[in-house]
């Protein structure tokens, strides 16, 4: 008995060996990360705050998560005048003037030459509690893009009075990438379009999902026989959605859905701080990134899988 306990040992000692290898051999290969929120997040994000010497934030809202590091930087922070700061430190901060829309974009450049974006706040809720998804990327051409909007906000400039974005950027470490800024009716023609795409399925991950445009195309797209699965907020039920009245599509709901992603094929990935709502499409100061990474694409599709199952 004695020695079953300690090849278990072993051998589990052996699999933590490995699991630290390939993390090591995959950061190694890879100049980007990908995060689900959570305490590993939180603890990259902490630690790479401390490492640079300066830091720009991007965000509906902020509290003292992550404060404390961020005061010992030279630092900027760019917050929606509604979502705000919680916390209990004196930061200083430069809220949105789009008075018709929110600053809804998420995101922190480190140093101006590395980005973390994706669909939370860089809040307990948006880092921890809640179910977002964040990339991590040091590849230059989608740096200088976060470096762009973030000009335009240095400057003043947000919602239709700012430089929009529409980039397209090839044979990156991220893949063929396109990034896209708001309010624009781009941004939601570039995803319809990749949804017109779509040959096997689509699964959607939504926080709010009011905008009849999407309806419409998912309703499409599964009369195509695609498959359409929507991982949808508790909020959908309660407030007024049209999901509950979607025809073709396979739904479930949580209480912890916050992140605005979608998942073509295995091939194309979307994510940013875009909900499907009327706001995000008219109003609101969003970014979108159309990833092409089949790899990214299937990693993100794994977790919806396990969150679909629980």
């Amino acid at each position: 008995m004695k020695n079953i306990e300690m090849l278990k040992e072993f051998f589990n000692k052996k699999s933590l060996i490995f699991i630290l290898f390939f993390l090591l051999l995959t950061n190694l290969i890879y100049a980007y990360q990908l995060f689900f929120s959570g305490e590993e997040l939180t603890f990259f994000l902490k630690k790479k705050i401390e490492s640079s010497k300066s830091i720009r934030l991007v965000s509906f809202s902020l509290d003292d998560t992550i404060s404390e590091e961020i005061l010992k930087t030279n630092y900027e922070i760019f917050l929606e005048y509604e979502g705000g700061y919680s916390g209990n430190y004196d930061l200083s901060i430069k809220y949105d003037k789009n008075r018709d829309g929110y600053l809804h974009e998420k995101f922190i450049v480190f140093d101006d030459q590395s980005v973390l974006f994706g669909t939370g706040n860089f809040t307990e809720s948006g880092l921890i509690k809640d179910f977002n998804i964040f990339i991590y990327t040091e590849e230059k051409e989608i740096v200088k893009v976060f470096l762009k909007e973030l000009n335009n906000f240095k400057k003043g400039k947000f919602g239709i009075n700012k430089e929009q974005i529409n980039v397209n950027l090839m044979g990156t470490e991220l893949g063929n990438v396109k990034i896209i800024t708001g309010p624009s009716e781009k941004i939601y023609n570039e995803i319809l379009k990749e949804i017109k795409k779509a040959k096997e399925f689509v699964s959607v991950i939504a926080y709010s999902f009011t905008d009849p445009y999407f309806v419409e195309i998912l309703e499409k797209m599964s009369s195509k026989n695609v498959k359409i699965r929507i991982l949808s907020d508790d909020w959908n039920r309660i407030y007024e959605s049209p999901l509950k009245f979607m025809l073709g599509v396979e739904l479930k709901y949580r209480n912890d859905i916050h992140a605005k992603a979608l998942i073509i094929d295995e091939e194309t990935f979307i994510i940013g701080s875009y909900n499907l709502t009327y706001r995000a499409r008219e109003k609101n100061d969003e970014i979108v990134l159309i990833i092409k990474n089949k790899g990214i694409s299937k990693a993100i599709n794994r977790k919806f899988d396990l969150l679909w199952k629980e």
